[in-house]
């Protein structure tokens, strides 16, 4: 297991050999990074709460929060979203707040955000009650070769998926949600304001789970199905223990399952043999087996992460205003684009979902948050 545990000098890339990045810069300004939420279902038109379909521009999801609770006189508590999006980027979503707040009559709109339409609906937005974001994405100066480095990217990542991995924004910068997560861990009763709280603490999931992602990349076993792990059906459906490895195998060279690998919790699905010895080697080694206390249940419940996510309607055209090319793809819920840009950008000398050094990749964006299996309310 501890050779298990080493992979090469660069795990991240390694399954991108040959293969040479377009080059180029990202987010150079928000018109350069489009982000339209795909919503599980469309609001009913009566209850107790008015969904709000606007549009930020170079906000933060904390930002938009506090302005709109101020605007309408009520807590941030009561503003509910199903993702946070991009700060550096021009984005449309959903937000809900309480129909007491009387939002209809506000002519809605503040500093970088102005609400398109307002529809009533029975139930708060929670996060996950979301299918994904479309993005249309400007790389800006990129390689003059940059056409046939596209073309030969993206044909890998369609036959063999993107890793599913967190951004360097969901950490916060420097890595400060990380450091206040861990600090959680020891100290829970610090005074924080909820959402904080809860982005920091799945920060430390979120590392744990690109930790494992990593090691599973670089060993070059991300693809083979290990026995009594966990694995989910793709694009959507329920996790289930694999048993039958040549059978599972199967499946996942057809792109019908993948893996699903660890957000920590009291309550994550455990895996059974040698994909519980790899995992709980992986919380020893970040010194964090801990989170499986069923005692810290309140602060970190735990869930699975589909490891590899297949980009939808993947295509591009020339930007020649830019000396570049414009991206358009779709993802599901609580996966990143700056990841499928690291590895559209930089190929086989990607470094990683947590590399900050680049400056078109290193803007805080979706900033986590997102939880997968969370109920979604018709």
């Amino acid at each position: 297991m501890q050779n298990f545990l080493s992979p090469p000098s660069n795990p991240w890339a390694g399954w991108l050999k040959g293969h040479e990045g377009t080059g180029g810069r990202l987010k150079t300004v928000p018109e350069d990074f489009l982000v339209r939420e795909i919503p599980a279902y469309e609001p009913l038109g009566d209850g107790e709460f008015t969904y709000l379909w606007l549009r930020k521009r170079a906000l933060s999801a904390d930002q938009l929060r506090r302005d709109l609770a101020r605007t309408l006189g009520i807590s941030t508590r009561d503003v509910g979203m199903a993702g946070l999006k991009d700060r550096q980027a021009i984005t449309w979503q959903w937000v809900s707040v309480p129909q007491r707040a009387n939002p209809a009559q506000q002519g809605l709109c503040g500093n970088g955000w102005v609400v398109l339409r307002s529809v009533r609906h029975r139930n708060k937005l929670r996060p996950g009650h979301l299918h994904g974001n479309q993005f249309t994405l400007v790389v800006r100066d990129a390689h003059p070769c940059w056409p046939e480095r596209l073309r030969s990217l993206a044909a890998l990542l369609k036959s063999h998926g993107m890793p599913n991995a967190y951004g360097s924004q969901r950490f916060g910068h420097d890595r400060q949600t990380l450091a206040l997560g861990l600090s959680l861990l020891d100290q829970p009763n610090q005074p924080l304001n909820p959402w904080l709280r809860r982005l920091a603490l799945s920060a430390v999931q979120s590392q744990v789970f690109n930790t494992w992602l990593q090691h599973r990349l670089g060993t070059g076993t991300l693809k083979t199905v290990m026995e009594g792990e966990i694995l989910a059906h793709s694009p959507r459906g329920g996790l289930f223990t694999a048993v039958d490895l040549v059978a599972e195998q199967k499946r996942l060279d057809a792109i019908q399952i993948v893996p699903a690998g660890p957000i920590p919790g009291s309550r994550m699905l455990p895996a059974r043999g040698q994909a519980a010895v790899f995992e709980n080697a992986i919380l020893e080694r970040l010194n964090l087996t801990r989170l499986l206390d069923a005692q810290k249940g309140r602060l970190l419940t735990g869930t699975r992460r589909r490891a590899l996510v297949y980009p939808a309607d993947l295509s591009w055209h020339p930007a020649p205003a830019v000396n570049g090319y414009r991206l358009e793809f779709s993802l599901p819920e609580g996966s990143y684009a700056t990841v499928l840009a690291g590895i559209l950008m930089e190929g086989e000398s990607w470094r990683g979902p947590e590399a900050g050094d680049n400056p078109g990749l290193d803007e805080a964006g979706e900033e986590g948050l997102t939880e997968e299996k969370t109920k979604a309310a018709d």
